[in-house]
């Protein structure tokens, strides 16, 4: 099954390809930083509401699914599109549902105005920013596509603090105020720069991307995402929370998010380095391999914060590497054709984790008053993902490879 090869561009690898790439990269940060510092508001939104954890946390769970599912929608409309048109109507709907959040009165609305304006708005362009990115390069995707993810990392470093911050000083409905201006502008510069491909292969045939979805390579992909995923944003959401259970600040609790970030970059910049000479499958499952390590870390810390930035770190650092070089593992086995759509069905099983994960997590800390569980559950989710990455092949799918 294959479709036409498109022609060479000039554009490619040049100059305006590696400002898309900044562009992608600023938006994507600015979404991901958006969504995961729910965890700063985490705390004083279900002190005010008076709920649990677990009510608290299915707010960040619907988001998370959003977030990521509505890639199976925006990721074909990219492939036709290009990603300006979803970026400005994303940043309206993310603006709209900060805006709305801030004015809540009960938690159940929140579901309605962070979950789906945050998490829609804020998931509209992902896939096609990352799909775009993918379209400008040959001989250096596997580095643009890198520097793009390395985004979230950037957004989660500079978000979270800031958000916590702001929380501090003026409460956490300003700072949803402010995070609204702040995602606002940085969003209208990416819609100014950002660009579809300059020679973009034709929109796939709904057959292809089925054809694609059957194989086992992509099954293995996306199934091993789909697991760690249940796991991945427990720390985004509760280490804050746990953190200060024992005794850790509020501002050394939140730090540790700042670490994640911070450590991504690391594993974002050096893990895709090594695709090059290691092949991105393996370390895509290396990626994978590394985080049931680092929970193990996290279940025996307790109140000792040098082993809490260790795992922060650890995390960090394989996450990053994994967001970046998935991305290149899709292009790698199954061309770039149709690389937004297939990101989009990914996307959707990571949602749905994130849909499980938190508010699973809430709920067992709730009934089982402390952390212990929900990590020990963190371990095994992880170590389960670690072995269906092992499944995947390492060579192309050679017969839906379209190059681009």
């Amino acid at each position: 099954m294959t479709g036409a090869t498109p022609q060479p561009s000039p554009l490619i690898d040049s100059p305006r390809a590696w400002g898309v790439c900044v562009a992608a990269a600023l938006g994507i940060g600015t979404s991901f930083g958006t969504v995961y510092a729910f965890g700063a508001f985490f705390e004083p939104m279900a002190d005010e509401f008076d709920t649990g954890l677990g009510p608290t946390a299915l707010v960040f769970g619907i988001t998370l699914l959003l977030f990521f599912g509505s890639g199976v929608i925006t990721g074909p409309l990219g492939d036709r599109v290009g990603p300006r048109p979803l970026v400005i109507v994303g940043t309206l709907l993310l603006i709209g549902g900060l805006l709305a959040t801030s004015q809540v009165q009960h938690v159940g609305f929140g579901y309605l105005t962070y979950g789906f304006g945050v998490g829609f708005g804020a998931g509209m362009f992902v896939s096609p920013l990352m799909a775009s990115v993918g379209g400008w390069f040959q001989r250096y995707r596997a580095v643009a596509m890198g520097i793009t993810a390395t985004g979230s990392g950037l957004g989660t470093l500079v978000l979270v603090p800031a958000s916590q911050r702001l929380i501090d000083a003026h409460g956490w409905r300003s700072a949803f105020v402010v995070l609204a201006v702040a995602d606002g502008l940085a969003l209208t510069i990416v819609a100014a720069l950002v660009r579809p491909a300059p020679v973009a292969p034709p929109p796939p045939a709904r057959e292809r991307i089925a054809a694609v979805v059957r194989t086992r390579a992509f099954q293995g992909v996306a199934g091993s995402a789909a697991m760690l995923s249940v796991a991945l944003f427990v720390p985004f959401g509760f280490l804050v929370t746990f953190a200060t259970d024992q005794g850790v600040s509020q501002r050394a609790a939140a730090a540790l998010i700042s670490v994640i970030g911070a450590s991504s970059i690391v594993g974002r910049l050096f893990l895709t380095s090594l695709s090059g000479r290691f092949g991105p499958v393996r370390v895509f499952q290396g990626c994978l391999a590394a985080q049931p390590f680092a929970y193990l870390v996290w279940l025996v810390a307790g109140d000792r914060y040098p082993l809490l930035l260790l795992f922060a770190a650890i995390l960090g650092v394989a996450y990053g590497g994994f967001v970046a070089v998935s991305g290149e593992v899709l292009a790698h086995l199954f061309g770039v054709v149709g690389l937004g759509s297939v990101f989009g069905v990914m996307f959707a099983g990571f949602g749905i984790g994130g849909l499980i994960g938190p508010p699973l997590t809430g709920f067992v800390a709730d009934s089982t008053g402390g952390q212990t569980v929900p990590i020990i559950i963190a371990v095994v989710v992880t170590t389960v993902a670690t072995a269906i990455s092992l499944t995947v092949q390492r060579s192309p799918v050679h017969e839906l490879i379209v190059t681009g």
